[in-house]
């Protein structure tokens, strides 16, 4: 009986500190896509983002530099006005890996990785034409990050086509594969840490 209630305070206590890192995060996304020769008429839309992160520290002689993972709901999209407006929306299930070094208590910068998956479109047949997996690199600034509160701004450039399609001439013959619209988004959004505590890797 002692050794599981020794157990189960130090299991307690193991879960509290790795939740002391953990954020929700959640805010607008302003979207469009950049195109070489597919997209006419196209204006950005807003979207959202939402979800957890998780901060860790794990160098002990480098205390400023951390590496911060995120799971999120993430919307993109665009509009494009041909005869009327077409809003064309894409929800990603995405996992962000990220660097961060804080420049001061406040204030600190991240860079990184996203990893999407699509999971919907607002598209009949989205899901059989545009393609599954994005990725982009991410730059964000956070501030006022030692408060339970803070606020965080970062753009994703995308890396990746969102449709692969082949190129055909008047008489219906390929002249070639086309790898075109890549995402583009501004994000903005308010993160709230669980518990205000550092979690360090190293004693």
């Amino acid at each position: 009986m002692t050794r599981k209630l020794v157990l189960f305070i130090v299991l307690f206590n193991i879960s509290i500190k790795a939740m002391s890192q953990i954020a929700f995060m959640a805010g607008p996304n302003y979207c469009f896509v950049r195109s070489h020769d597919l997209l006419q008429n196209q204006n950005p839309v807003f979207a959202y983002h939402t979800g957890f992160s998780l901060k860790l520290y794990p160098f002990k002689k480098a205390p400023a530099y951390a590496i911060q993972t995120e799971i999120m709901i993430d919307q993109k999209g665009y509009q494009q006005k041909l005869d009327i407006n077409y809003l064309f929306h894409f929800n990603y299930n995405t996992w962000n890996v990220l660097f961060n070094y804080d420049r001061t208590k406040n204030l600190s910068v991240n860079a990184g990785l996203a990893f999407s998956w699509l999971r919907y479109t607002s598209m009949q047949d989205g899901m059989s034409t545009y393609n599954h997996n994005d990725i982009g690199l991410v730059l964000g600034i956070c501030c006022l990050e030692s408060h339970r509160v803070n606020v965080y701004a970062r753009a994703v450039y995308g890396l990746a086509p969102m449709l692969d399609y082949y190129k055909i001439d008047k008489l219906g013959n390929f002249t070639g594969q086309i790898h075109d619209l890549k995402n583009m988004c501004f994000s903005a959004g308010i993160k709230i840490n669980l518990r205000n505590e550092k979690l360090h890797l190293y004693k």
